[in-house]
């Protein structure tokens, strides 16, 4: 059993309403929802081929794995990290995360922030501590 009170036992201890913050986010969500939905987004190639490419670090070709594993994560962004360290607190011992970066931590991988401290409220960060 979880030691996380329910949302209903905070409502008079909190100085917000999750259920307008909740409205708040999905209101910010649908103004970026576009019909045209994947659509919208162009084939990176020509002259632009060069921005699927890991900018911080040379590329080493190696022969490509054949082996098994019992969970293949893909993304080593914060999400696909997040996954693995829950399932190796599960039990699960034979995970391999699959990065296309030369290293972890996906947006905050490519997009290089110089000062900045976070994108992100930060407790979006916070499920491992």
């Amino acid at each position: 059993m979880s030691d996380v009170p329910a949302v209903d036992d905070l409502m008079g201890k909190l100085d917000f309403s999750p259920t307008a913050l909740k409205s708040k986010y999905l209101e910010e969500r649908d103004k970026r929802i576009r019909v045209d939905g994947n659509d919208q987004y162009i084939e990176v190639s020509a002259e632009f081929s060069h921005y699927v490419d890991d900018p911080y670090a040379e590329v080493t070709e190696r022969e490509p794995r054949f082996d098994e594993v019992e969970v293949a994560i893909i993304g080593g962004g914060f999400g696909g990290l997040l996954v693995g360290a829950r399932l190796r607190e599960s039990g699960f011992e034979d995970i391999r995360v699959i990065e296309k970066a030369s290293d972890f931590g996906g947006t905050w991988y490519w997009n290089r922030y110089p000062g900045a401290q976070c994108d992100v409220e930060a407790y979006c960060y916070f499920p491992l501590l």
